[in-house]
């Protein structure tokens, strides 16, 4: 359910879920439990930068990764208001990937994609460093093989 809310239109993930389940969903239905589910997860997630400012670190999977793969953009995003500094609707997001990976061999046996955690914002990159650091933390940056990290060398990426 929280997939279908999230990546697409509420009545469209009604259809599918319907379609999936035989359930009798409606938009609005998806659109409150995407919301509630959104809002328990950015609760957690502001739990963990909380422990995390406080020293804590989170927990991590015991498992050691062949390969630890970072990615990290900004874009650029209209909104519907303007802003008060700047008058533009235009605003940065700052997006995170951590994917972990099978090592590939380097000639013809390419790297075998794992699982894939995101994190996006439209804060700070101060606010955005602190979420990226709890994420890969918890995708366990520490106990793998190899990282590699891949960015554009953003102004604001290259400090985090």
């Amino acid at each position: 359910m929280g997939r279908e809310a999230a990546t697409h239109s509420f009545d469209d993930g009604a259809r599918a879920l319907n379609i999936d389940w035989g359930t009798n969903f409606d938009g609005k239905q998806i659109q409150r439990w995407g919301e509630a589910l959104g809002q328990t997860l950015v609760a957690e997630r502001h739990k963990q930068l909380e422990l995390f400012d406080q020293g804590e670190l989170p927990e991590c999977k015991e498992n050691e990764h062949e390969l630890l793969v970072i990615g990290m953009d900004g874009g650029r995003v209209q909104t519907r208001e303007k802003s008060e500094e700047t008058g533009s609707r235009w605003k940065e997001d700052k997006v995170l990937t951590i994917t972990s990976c099978l090592k590939g061999d380097g000639q013809e046996k390419p790297p075998v994609k794992l699982v894939t955690t995101c994190i996006a914002t439209m804060q700070d990159a101060h606010a955005f460093g602190k979420m990226a650091r709890v994420e890969a933390e918890k995708r366990g940056i520490r106990r793998a093989a190899e990282v590699i990290g891949i960015h554009d060398g953003g102004n604001w990426i290259d400090p985090l």
